[in-house]
């Protein structure tokens, strides 16, 4: 077995906030502890042979003496060795012989490895009572080289005057002040500035200037510091900044106290590692080279950090340390040279996930989590030392086992809800590896999301009412929970799910309920059924769930629900089938259940037919269903909203003593109760089926889904709602689309906490896009379109160009004016109308002011007897004439908005 070093540089790309390990209870005897306890006194002495000295008879010393060469440091100042976890030997009597695994911290003055070592330790027994266990071999598994202890250097203090730092679009000036430094045996890693200074944030990208004018007042953020903290690769220190702008000086103990505090409370926000019972000390990794982190404190807007991420996707960001706010995210000039304008987070990936087998154990009462995964992944990179994955901070790590490598190491990455697997020999690409990794710990229930409208006025005298009705508990698990371990980006899989609930309680989860489930299980006493209700208070019982559709993520819901309805829907097929044939399994029928709280039972029941018509509509439109089952959660909610992973939708049901206002909300259709539904359940196809391919992309599921529930209501209720609808989202669109552009995705509203932003860009917005694409294709081209974009995109993630490539494909024209404006643009169209009689005919005219755009314009003509005729312009040029034959005495003529993004005057 080859050992795998993981550098630094792997890590510290994560631009880690922390690393901690748990020391796992191990029942250890006095005499296994005395052997570690020697050789930890060994490796400090770095004496090899002493380290011989501790084998057993017949071991191979050659590969002993191996082992201390590389792994016994000479100079050492400290090393601390910590089991953490035993097996018994193979081929050795019960209690004769153990396979240990140890990791092993040296420190070396400022600098620090960590290894793990495979030890095979045997009982021997020698005359007199001598030691009673001896090493039989021993193997370096993983380690981890270069970890620093960082400090100022106390005996070095420079003069600076116009000192001058920059990184990719930023310019950092201290007029006059001091500069310490701290050095390592590599070269100078960390700087802190004292005194006046100024620093220029100017970002290159159009849509990152309107979010930094969002953020000051200006496309360019120019404000003054009074401190600062600077990270970079020691190989970048010299051509940071020209050195004969610092003058050296003798210390100033104030200077340097001043400096130290600024140290102290900035080096550990970033690159930081915790080292839990290895070392109490506070270690650091080192940035990759290229790399540039400024912690700039100001008096205006607090500390803001700037970094230059070289592993990252879109790696320059300004962020708002205090309000937690990515104020700037973007690729630099070198990434988009090196990816082009578009990027999709799966080909950024090492691997990717085939299966998830969870089985988790919930106590709501506690939020506590106890879980068990088996992952099976296949290998992307071209070689593999390490795979990332997702899981929530407060869940603690107890084991992870390799089917193919055995019990593997790793650290946790504090803060960012990440681990790094270390693997024990390079894997690669194609590889195939099965994990099984054990976690447990407290962990609260996802927070509503913005699928869940803005709360606009206070309960007020509703305090007293709702206090005596309170909602039923609910509690969801889901994409932002990281309750179980996952790729660090969704990742379409399969998987099985079994989660064991208190018996009082039920649960809905992603995928299909099993025959036989839920499983009541046996109490204290082995009955097969609770004697009472305080019986079934300490009993619980097993659900499990199928998923053989892929999905992006899993999710889970337990509260009291009961059953309101089950029903098996026969869907109809597309109106017009797609020239694309789908690949996997497609659906003819559904499966719909309704779960509901026990106050809100009838309510299910009247759910269900609206639900299987809204599924049987979407179905027709799209020609396929793409799971096999979906349940209605129904729970208790002051407001309304949703959120639908796959096979299931929490809905929202708000209680009628709740007097709290959501009108004002772009979300919020009054004029139609179903819509939420409409939405939600437009998310098995949009968002589940189909996906972004990075956050830029969440228009695809969020406008997608809000543009079928307006066809859903068309088709319910007719053309005057849905003209409401369409003025709804067209006045959303227009009033906020110059906080941003839909392609900005999550990001909108995000500097100021205005979820409404959000909604009206990304959900309104991007509906109305569609629906002017509709007008500009025609239904049939558009469906058709929108047919063969479901059909080559089921189960991927996918882009605004591939939406593109589809409409092109279909309408033989190209759409790349319309998307860059409407999507990736801020600007809405400018028009002027007018209209003149030419004998048997009208001519139409529109000119477009200031940026030509692609729209359709919708012009209703008013006729003597009372007829009414819309035409639909197309108006794609600066100036656009439309020749329209009359068929009547003409009494006028209007502009109707029917969801147009433009300001039109006529004359």
């Amino acid at each position: 077995m080859v050992p795998t070093r993981v550098s630094a540089a792997l890590l510290a790309a994560l631009i880690l906030l922390g690393v901690s390990r748990p020391l796992q209870a191990q029942d250890q005897d006095e005499g296994m502890r005395s052997l570690l306890d020697v050789v930890e006194r060994v490796a400090q002495s770095g004496d090899a042979a002493a380290y011989l000295g501790l084998l057993a008879d017949g071991a191979d010393r050659g590969r002993a003496g191996d082992f201390a060469a590389n792994e016994l440091i000479p100079g050492a100042t400290r090393v601390v060795v910590k089991e953490r976890d035993r097996l018994p030997l193979a081929g050795m009597p019960p209690g004769d012989g153990y396979r240990l695994w140890v990791d092993a911290f040296t420190e070396l003055g400022s600098r620090s490895r960590i290894a793990t070592w495979r030890v095979d330790v045997r009982r021997v027994r020698e005359p007199g009572g001598g030691r009673e266990w001896a090493i039989a071999d021993q193997e370096r598994v993983t380690s981890v080289e270069s970890i620093y202890r960082l400090a100022l250097n106390p005996l070095k203090q420079f003069v600076a005057r116009n000192l001058k730092l920059a990184s990719e679009d930023l310019d950092v000036t201290l007029a006059d002040g001091s500069v310490f430094v701290s050095d390592i045996d590599q070269g100078v890693t960390g700087l802190v500035l004292i005194g006046h200074g100024t620093f220029n944030f100017h970002p290159a990208p159009e849509m990152e200037r309107g979010q930094v004018k969002i953020f000051c007042g200006r496309e360019a953020l120019e404000t003054s510091f009074y401190a600062a903290y600077i990270r970079l690769h020691p190989s970048d220190f010299e051509g940071a900044f020209d050195a004969a702008q610092l003058q050296a000086a003798s210390v100033d103990p104030r200077e340097l106290r001043r400096a130290q505090d600024v140290f102290r409370d900035e080096s550990q926000k970033s690159f930081a590692i915790d080292l839990g019972d290895l070392s109490r000390e506070a270690w650091t990794l080192l940035p990759s080279p290229g790399d540039f982190l400024a912690e700039l404190r100001t008096k205006k807007y607090d500390t803001l950090t700037y970094a230059k991420s070289s592993t990252e996707a879109e790696d320059i960001t300004l962020f708002d340390r205090k309000r937690h706010h990515n104020i700037a995210l973007y690729a630099s000039s070198r990434r988009l040279a090196q990816r082009g304008r578009f990027y999709n987070e799966d080909d950024l990936v090492d691997y990717d996930v085939l299966h998830y087998d969870v089985d988790v154990s919930a106590s709501p009462d506690r939020m506590w989590i106890d879980g068990r995964a088996v992952v099976r992944l296949t290998v992307k990179a071209p070689i593999l030392g390490a795979i990332t994955m997702r899981l929530a901070d407060p869940l603690i790590v107890s084991s992870i086992v390799s089917y193919e490598y055995g019990r593997l190491f790793h650290v946790r990455v504090k803060n960012q809800n990440t681990m790094v697997i270390n693997l024990p020999t390079p894997v690669m690409r194609d590889t195939q590896i099965t994990l099984t990794i054990a976690y447990a710990g407290r962990l609260e229930p996802q927070t509503p999301d913005r699928e869940t409208i803005a709360l606009l006025q206070n309960r007020g005298d509703a305090d007293d009412i709702i206090s005596a009705l309170q909602a039923e508990p609910s509690y969801l698990y889901s994409n932002r929970s990281y309750w179980y371990p996952q790729a660090a980006v969704t990742d379409y899989a399969t998987a099985t799910i079994r989660i064991n609930v208190p018996a009082t309680l039920e649960c809905v989860a992603s995928g299909e309920l099993e025959p036989g489930f839920p499983l009541l299980l046996a109490g204290t006493k082995d009955a097969k059924e609770p004697k009472d209700a305080k019986d079934l208070a300490t009993r619980r019982k097993v659900y499990q769930f199928s998923a053989s559709q892929p999905l992006r993520y899993l999710a889970f819901i337990i509260s009291r629900f009961m059953r309101a309805e089950t029903v098996t829907l026969a869907l109809p097929a597309a109106e017009r089938e797609s020239p694309i044939v789908l690949t996997g399994i497609s659906y003819h029928s559904l499966s719909l259940s309704v779960e509901t709280n026990p106050r809100q039972v009838q309510r299910g029941h009247d759910l269900v037919d609206r639900a299987g018509d809204v599924a049987a509509f979407y179905t027709s439109l799209i020609g396929d269903s793409p799971y096999s089952s979906f349940t209605i959660a129904l729970v208790e909610n002051d407001l309304p909203g949703g959120h639908s992973p796959g096979y299931f939708a929490a809905l929202n049901q708000p209680l009628p003593s709740s007097n709290l206002s959501w009108r004002n909300d772009p979300a919020a259709f009054n004029g139609f109760a179903d819509f939420f539904l409409a939405h939600e359940l437009a998310h098995q196809w949009w968002g589940q089926a189909v996906a972004g391919r990075n956050y830029h992309e969440q228009w695809l599921s969020e406008g997608f889904a809000q543009y079928f529930a307006a066809l859903y209501a068309q088709h319910q209720r007719g053309d005057e709602l849905f003209a409401s609808v369409l003025k709804q989202l067209r006045r959303w669109g227009m009033d906020e689309s110059k906080q941003g552009p839909v392609y900005l995705g999550y990001r909108l509203g995000h500097i100021r906490n205005e979820s409404r932003v959000f909604r009206a860009l990304v959900y309104n917005k991007g509906a109305a896009v569609l629906h002017m694409l509709r007008r500009l294709m025609g239904d049939d081209k558009f469906f058709a379109g929108l047919r063969g974009y479901y059909a080559r995109s089921r189960f991927r993630k996918v882009g605004t160009e591939d939406l593109r490539a589809a409409m092109e494909a279909e309408s033989g024209r190209s759409l790349e004016r319309f998307f860059e404006r409407w999507i990736y643009g801020t600007q809405v169209a400018k028009l002027k109308f007018s209209y003149r009689v030419e004998g048997a005919e009208i001519v139409l005219h529109a000119d477009q002011i200031g940026d030509v755009f692609d729209l359709p314009l919708t012009v209703t003509l008013h006729y003597a007897d009372k007829r009414t005729v819309d035409v639909v312009m197309s108006v794609t040029e600066r100036s656009v004439d439309a020749r329209v034959p009359l068929t009547g005495t003409l009494r006028g003529v209007d502009i109707k908005e029917d969801g147009t993004l433009a300001e039109i005057s006529k004359s």
